[in-house]
């Protein structure tokens, strides 16, 4: 696959039903970063990111079926739904590759679930070396509701044609409704884990975080936190691609950089 200066490359005709978007090239990697999306997504936030991370690192950005580029395909009803498809996909693009799993927020919850769909395949495929959750409580976890119920309230009291032409809020609310849905059977993970937080977030606090830890029988690879709050992630780029390169280099026989990043925990 091409290697641009941003090193992102769209999937084009017959591949554009594909729920994911490549960043760099596959060809010679061991270690891809698998990146999960937000509430509300519709292209990755997380492509800054990626082009951030050494070129011996590349990425690969799930999408949302039913919107944007995928607008044709049927929207998921839960998160289970999204990762089944991500799961296929992944294993068949990546098969034999050491992937390390990104999710913010709603996303955690999908990099959770998605895991655990790759450590139960009999065939093997791909390994999730590392799980990366950001900006999320556990699985089973009540969300936070106060926001959320003000949204949806400002979102009621709007005429009918505003709704309907709210993209941007039809997809937060259904995103929301699969966090607030979603149920898990809380399995062991077999995969380390790794926290990534906002210190001033206060819908994932760093301490709530830690909870996360009854959910993996992996190793425990630290609490890394950076400045900022929910959406840390759109400002301290660097410093998470960083963090992220310097967990990677931690697995045996990786080939990415060590970037010389402190671990916070």
């Amino acid at each position: 696959m091409p290697s641009a200066p941003s090193r992102a490359s769209r999937r084009t005709s017959s591949m554009s039903e594909r729920a994911y978007v490549v960043q760099g090239s596959l060809e010679e990697a061991a270690d891809v970063v698998v990146f999960l999306p937000p509430a509300g997504s519709v292209t990755s936030p997380y492509l800054p990111i990626g082009s951030r991370l050494p070129a011996t690192l590349p990425a690969v950005h799930c999408e949302i079926p039913g919107r944007g580029r995928l607008a044709h395909d049927e929207a998921p009803a839960s998160v289970h739904g999204a990762v089944g498809r991500w799961a296929g996909e992944l294993a068949a693009l990546l098969p034999g590759r050491r992937l390390h799993v990104f999710g913010h927020s709603l996303g955690a919850l999908f990099a959770y679930e998605l895991t655990a769909l790759l450590e139960a395949r009999p065939d093997g495929g791909a390994e999730v070396a590392t799980l990366l959750v950001s900006g999320s409580r556990e699985p089973g976890s009540a969300p936070r509701s106060l926001v959320v119920h003000a949204f949806a309230a400002l979102r009621r009291e709007q005429r009918p044609a505003d709704r309907e032409g709210d993209a941007e809020g039809a997809r937060l609310l259904d995103d929301l409704r699969m966090r607030r849905e979603h149920r898990t059977a809380g399995q062991r993970l077999r995969a380390p884990l790794a926290l990534f937080c906002g210190r001033a977030d206060a819908f994932a606090r760093p301490a709530e975080m830690l909870e996360w830890k009854r959910f993996t029988g992996g190793p425990f690879l630290g609490m890394f936190t950076f400045d900022g709050g929910h959406d840390y992630h759109l400002s301290g780029r660097q410093e998470i691609a960083a963090t992220i390169s310097r967990i990677v280099n931690r697995h045996p026989n990786s080939n990415s950089e060590d970037l010389g990043v402190r671990n916070d925990g």
